[in-house]
């Protein structure tokens, strides 16, 4: 039944394009939540053509946290380019708190064999920090940290790096993304998946699992809300954040039954309708926050059978006048 009504989310979003922002097999199989951040897209599109100067403060930005991580000092070392070179990231979890679930797939074109003869370089200057060993034809880095954490990293291709938290994790994907017979990710979770798309710049995608191990962790009085349905009655949640010209989002929600998804769908109706009026008072002082008004103006809730789909646009034009007002640094 949860799975034909993830399914039914994803009709109801009707994303263009037939592949996923993440193909399922690169994720470990008790994956119940997945982040993808699309790099390429978000440099390739017109708006990241029109704003180079934000495009330059991203690029530095990038470079200067792949040089904080421990595999990301070696992949610049060996000539990776942030913005040439990477294509996204996925974050996957089992939807706990545990940063031992957490596990990465970075995609992008990676030079293997630079790649592989800096880390042996280093794993000769450092061997309590790095070791290089095989799984099979892959190349698996053992990276320890200054905390004494130690993560997996494997070129799985050339054009896929995954980096889990243990070696078995590790092993694991490799065998599946190089066609070994090993469970693949749960079917709500793949459900969820085919609502995303590689031309999303941020695909989020959690099964009601997820979401209900996250309101375990909620402070008291915010897993229950006050209009009669909570959190942990959603058997699915995505968002989708494209950037184009101007930046498109949306957000469903699969909900336990019509009725639910019509209570949910009504509640944020009443909802936007209140906050628009409370924004169309502030703007009249203080003119700055009439982009705020536009952007509320394009808010629409919606549902079909036991899904919720918010829509917006942000315009290039109201994105402009809302960085002239943001503080230059």
């Amino acid at each position: 039944m949860r799975l034909r009504k993830l399914t039914a989310l994803a009709l109801v979003l009707a994303l263009t394009g037939s592949a996923a922002a993440i193909d399922p097999k690169y994720l470990p199989p008790n994956t119940e939540a997945a982040a993808t951040f699309n790099f390429k897209a978000l440099f390739d599109s017109d708006l990241a053509k029109a704003k180079k100067d934000l495009v330059q403060k991203l690029r530095s930005l990038l470079t200067d946290k792949l040089s904080e991580s421990p595999a990301g000092a070696y992949l610049q070392k060996a000539g990776f380019d942030a913005l040439r070179d990477l294509h996204s990231v996925t974050v996957a979890t089992d939807g706990s708190k545990d940063k031992d679930a957490l596990f990465l797939a970075i995609e992008g074109n990676f030079d293997a064999d630079k790649i592989v003869e800096t880390a042996k370089e280093a794993s000769q200057n450092q061997p309590g920090s790095l070791k290089v060993s095989k799984a099979g034809a892959v190349t698996v880095f053992e990276i320890t940290k200054d905390d004494q954490q130690t993560i997996y990293a494997g070129l799985a291709s050339d054009r896929l790096m995954d980096v889990a938290p243990t070696r078995e994790g590790l092993n694991a994907t490799i065998s599946r993304v190089n066609g070994g017979k090993v469970a693949n990710v749960k079917p709500a979770l793949k459900a969820l998946l085919s609502t995303t798309s590689p031309k999303q710049t941020l695909s989020v995608v959690a099964t009601g699992d997820a979401i209900q191990k996250g309101m375990d962790n909620a402070p008291a009085g915010v897993a229950k809300g006050n209009f009669g349905f909570s959190p942990q009655d959603f058997d699915g949640f995505t968002l989708a954040v494209t950037v184009a010209r101007d930046i498109t989002f949306q957000v469903g929600i699969n909900t336990k039954d019509a009725e639910s998804a019509k209570k949910m769908a009504d509640a944020a109706n009443f909802g936007l309708v209140a906050v628009r009026g409370m924004i169309a008072q502030k703007v009249q002082e203080d003119a700055k926050l009439q982009p705020v008004v536009d952007i509320a103006g394009t808010l629409r809730v919606t549902n079909q059978g036991a899904n919720v789909v918010l829509r917006g646009e942000v315009t290039q034009e109201n994105l402009d006048r809302i960085l002239a007002f943001l503080p230059k640094r």
